[in-house]
């Protein structure tokens, strides 16, 4: 097999079936990706037909028109590049309105699953594949999967593998507290994952009946998007991105921008945001458009050497230890996860003044004395993405204007879940928490932050030019 050991989670013997199902969750592409290319092996050992099973419900946490919008444009791809491929695909979208969080009847406590189109496939399958993924509703899904088959008594293992990383989350048996201790232990694992991902095909290329009719027929184009989701009950007041869209299409005609344009100049102009030096391909990772491995090679080919260095220092290391710490950390989106010495310094100065209480509506909608943090979330609500310099200001920003560090946490993860096309993600947790110490070392001490690091949204003016970043930003007129 090409995928790895490190990458396969429960396996299992696959048991009699008529196919094999990859239900596909987060890697959102039809090449490179490690559980369909399992799921593919598997199929080719039986003899048997793949299946790849998307489905997008309206009641996850932040769904919204924005979200749901970039994961059909994501899936208009899918269908045309599986297609292409001789592999079955089908879409099922789903327009009921929420169920209930509780998955349970009131009479026996058993998941109720009756009426899923999932379960109905996994039935018939030898074997379920999914994108193994450590955060988000990812591992609670694929749990109440395998609860429903046991419940059942269907026989048909789930199976994750993982997708997200250039080294398998599995490699790492510890949590890395800093980049300067995980960075050598990754780059001498390098070696060995980081090369082109082959794409095994299917031996077996026969059609099943899937028992319902695919969202996304041949008919449905771009086009057809914004009435589908218009259908759907979710948040319609995030409307889809202003510049942003979803798809490996879209994934690739960025990183060839990036590739020619912004590669080069990369070290020189990154931090400025009025530049367009970074790659912008954190929405495309996170919703799995296309893999690290394509992006890092293709950085590598293209060069130069020094720049392609920084690259890969800054979207490799930092963005495999975000993974390894959610991996290791359960409590990765709580106040638990802050480090001790951080969270000390932080309770230590809750009772200093704050300049100033904003409201959660306050930030949400953009409404504070501060410009440059006004149009940094203005960003966010116009297009769903945010510079990575300006959202460390941000983050930083809401911590003093807000009463204590739990709230200020619980802030700064609605307002980028809700709003950032790369929330929801290992990065943005591990992200947010660097805001509260999180990989940093203790600083000069100062009010409010105790000894940790303080930035200032004042001394953003030595970095770039800050009025023309805010005369950038439209301020929503309705909010």
């Amino acid at each position: 097999m090409s995928t790895t050991d490190l990458r396969i989670h429960a396996p299992a013997k696959p048991s009699s079936g008529e196919l094999v199902l990859y239900w596909m969750q987060v890697t959102l592409r039809s090449t490179e990706n490690f559980a369909l290319n399992y799921a593919v092996e598997r199929a080719n050992e039986l003899r048997l037909p793949v299946l790849v099973y998307q489905g997008l419900r309206p009641d996850y946490p932040w769904a919204s028109a924005r979200l749901h919008t970039f994961i059909l444009e994501s899936a208009l791809d899918l269908r045309d590049d599986f297609a292409s491929r001789g592999i079955q695909y089908v879409f099922h979208l789903d327009r009921n309105s929420p169920i209930p969080r509780e998955d349970r009847t009131a009479e026996t406590g058993r998941l109720r699953h009756d009426a899923s189109p999932l379960i109905r496939l996994a039935e018939r399958a030898a074997l379920v594949v999914t994108d193994f993924y450590p955060t988000f509703i990812v591992p609670r899904q694929t749990l109440r999967l395998r609860r429903a088959l046991a419940e059942r008594a269907i026989a048909s293992p789930v199976v994750a593998v993982d997708s997200a990383t250039v080294v398998p989350m599995a490699a790492f048996d510890r949590a890395y507290s800093t980049a300067r201790a995980f960075r050598p232990v990754l780059f001498a694992a390098l070696p060995h994952y980081l090369h082109p991902v082959p794409n095994p095909e299917p031996v077996v290329r026969r059609n099943i009946d899937p028992g319902f009719e695919s969202a996304l027929g041949p008919e449905i184009d771009h086009g057809h998007i914004a009435r589908l989701v218009g259908l759907c009950p979710v948040d319609q007041s995030v409307p889809p991105a202003l510049e942003i869209r979803g798809g490996s299409r879209a994934a690739r005609n960025r990183l060839n921008r990036f590739l020619s344009s912004g590669l080069p100049r990369y070290s020189r102009n990154r931090n400025d945001p009025n530049e367009d030096a970074t790659s912008g391909l954190s929405p495309y990772l996170h919703f799995g458009n296309i893999s690290p491995q394509e992006i890092l090679l293709g950085a590598r080919e293209t060069g130069p050497e020094e720049e392609f260095g920084r690259f890969q220092d800054e979207m490799l290391t930092w963005r495999e230890l975000a993974h390894n710490f959610v991996y290791h950390d359960p409590r990765h989106r709580t106040v638990d996860a802050i480090p001790e010495w951080a969270r000390k310094e932080l309770s230590e100065h809750a009772a200093d003044p704050r300049p100033v209480l904003y409201s959660l509506e306050q930030l949400e909608h953009a409404r504070t004395g501060d410009p440059l943090w006004n149009a940094a979330q203005t960003a966010y609500l116009r297009n769903g993405y945010m510079h990575n310099y300006l959202r460390m200001l941000w983050g930083k920003a809401v911590l003093q204007w807000t009463p204590g560090y739990g709230e200020a946490l619980h802030i700064l993860e609605h307002l980028n879940n809700k709003y950032s096309l790369d929330g929801r993600d290992a990065n943005s947790y591990a992200g947010i928490m660097w805001i509260f110490g999180k990989f940093d070392r203790p600083f000069y001490r100062r009010p409010i932050y105790g000894l940790v690091r303080y930035q200032s949204l004042k001394a953003a003016a030595k970095k770039f030019n800050v009025t023309r970043y805010i005369e950038r930003q439209e301020i929503p007129s309705l909010l």
